[in-house]
């Protein structure tokens, strides 16, 4: 019984750490900016993984598209404050499209919140429209109505 019980829990832990190796060699594309103030109060990096679009339909919700991003606070001293910020994507096929603002108020889906300093914070970005990776044309950070930056595309290879 016991031999058995030390089988499964190794048999598990070597399915665990294959898993982890092949998430750490799998490259995957994505879109980031570094963001930053002259005075470094403002010091965080920008990403959102295209590979983590997913599309939803339900009888209990509309549908929708999502995709995951990551907000980097690299400020060693100062909290970042995310208030709303939306994601601007531009479909090959001419279409913008920008995330809207989920019901949440905190987890994944949550569009206010502090990041600490010197940590990382991932939120789910949702959108009306239904599109995939290869759809995606340009990405933008949408700061405020005059503070768009500019998504940089790096495939990872």
């Amino acid at each position: 019984m016991v031999m058995k019980m030390f089988r499964k829990q190794l048999v598990i832990a070597v399915l665990l750490l294959s898993c982890a190796a092949h998430a750490q060699q799998t490259k995957q594309p994505y879109y980031y900016q570094t963001v930053n103030s002259a005075d470094k109060a403002i010091n965080f990096v920008f990403g959102l993984y295209p590979v983590t679009i997913s599309y939803f339909e339900g009888k209990d919700f509309p549908p929708y598209t999502s995709i995951r991003g990551a907000v980097v606070n690299q400020s060693a001293k100062d909290s970042l404050k995310w208030n709303n910020f939306k994601v601007d994507i531009l479909l090959k096929s001419g279409q913008l499209v920008s995330n809207y603002m989920p019901f949440s108020k905190d987890g994944p889906f949550a569009c206010n919140y502090t990041v600490s300093k010197d940590s990382t914070h991932y939120q789910i970005f949702c959108f009306h429209t239904k599109f995939i990776s290869t759809d995606i044309d340009r990405v933008w950070l949408q700061m405020s109505t005059d503070e768009i930056i500019n998504l940089v595309y790096e495939k990872n290879e």
